[in-house]
């Protein structure tokens, strides 16, 4: 996830009427708000890349994917991404 100041709390009623004020605070700043409904947390309003971030972390096969990667990268299998381009370079002009 991007790194971002803590979430602002706000209630409903601010969030409902300065929702265009929020968006660029998002997008510049990157905020997060946590938005309360008679005093308690209903919501958050945060950018698409925290939570983009957020559903792939959540996501079950690219966890599976970490979990291979990390495999191989203890198993010394790893390679650098500068020699993996090189040899995929090789292989296409090879063609």
């Amino acid at each position: 996830m991007s790194k971002a100041a803590m979430p602002i709390t706000i209630p409903a009623a601010i969030a409902r009427t300065q929702l265009g004020s929020l968006l660029k605070q998002i997008a510049r700043g990157k905020a997060r708000f946590v938005i309360t409904k008679s005093g308690r947390p209903a919501a958050v309003l945060l950018g698409i890349q925290d939570f983009d971030d957020i559903v792939e972390e959540l996501d079950p096969e690219f966890q599976k994917s970490l979990k291979a990667a990390r495999r191989e990268y203890q198993a010394d299998k790893a390679v650098a991404l500068k020699e993996y381009m090189s040899r995929r370079l090789g292989k296409a002009t090879s063609r």
